[in-house]
């Protein structure tokens, strides 16, 4: 269990923090654009891509994405050392499902997404409850590997 459990954290770590440095450097639209352009391969949805998002919008994505990005540096350092920073498990998760539950709100207050970030809100509020599974399970298991 604890090996699966720091492997889920730093695969998430990494992939947030790629996210992250994809929407600083090329910008939400463009980072955005890419995933929902896999997802409508993989999944033959026909959903139309969300296009280019408004520069407010933009702004604001590429401050709150060094946060995604901190988060994601977290992540891995306690995938890294989880002997000295496993307890920080239950926060990270609590954080992601959080996350999760922005998406939720927004979806009702503002109407659906495009079907990609649906995948994420479910993502966001599905693998929390397993890390904190895999955390509870690991604990007593002595030192990582």
């Amino acid at each position: 269990m604890l090996t699966a459990l720091r492997v889920l954290l730093a695969v998430l770590g990494v992939s947030a923090m790629g996210i992250a440095l994809c929407d600083i450097l090329a910008g939400p639209s463009a980072t955005a654009g890419v995933f929902e352009g896999l997802f409508i391969a993989l999944t033959r949805s026909h959903a139309p891509p969300t296009g280019v998002w408004p520069a407010t919008m933009d702004n604001e994505m590429r401050f709150y994405a060094v946060f995604w990005g901190a988060y994601g540096a977290l992540l891995i350092q306690v995938a890294r050392d989880f002997a000295a920073r496993g307890h920080f498990t239950p926060w990270l998760a609590g954080l992601f499902f959080a996350g999760g539950v922005g998406r939720v709100v927004s979806y009702a207050g503002v109407g659906a997404p495009h079907p990609f970030f649906i995948t994420l809100m479910a993502i966001e509020l599905l693998t929390p409850p397993l890390l904190l599974l895999l955390w509870l399970g690991s604990r007593g298991q002595g030192k990582p590997l």
